[in-house]
């Protein structure tokens, strides 16, 4: 067993807003990203500013170049601070299934 390995409680930086999981490896690399880059909830929701329509998760990974599992976590974040809203339109995802259209709270 690794014994150099450090778990941490989930969180967030109050300063900065940026979560991490419960491993020191996610800490540090939440620790880590200086002030002038933008994080991808950051990323997602100037992207959906500037779109000017909804959009899924699909389609903003797919417009940052990002996987779709560090953009849809970043949704979820962005609707829970009331920055997004589900648009009321719905999209396909690869699989064919209805998916929710992102929008900025006007």
């Amino acid at each position: 067993m690794n014994n150099n390995k450090m778990i941490y409680n989930s969180g967030y930086f109050r300063d900065t807003g940026i979560g991490y999981q419960k491993t020191d490896t996610s800490k540090r690399a939440a620790q880590s990203s200086p002030n002038h880059k933008l994080t991808i909830r950051d990323r997602v929701f100037e992207l959906l500013q500037k779109a000017g329509v909804a959009l899924t998760t699909e389609e903003i990974a797919d417009f940052l170049n990002c996987p779709y599992a560090s953009v849809q976590p970043r949704l979820s974040e962005l609707q829970n601070s009331g920055k997004v809203i589900d648009s009321g339109y719905r999209g396909k995802t690869k699989w064919g299934k209805s998916c929710i259209k992102w929008k900025v709270k006007d």
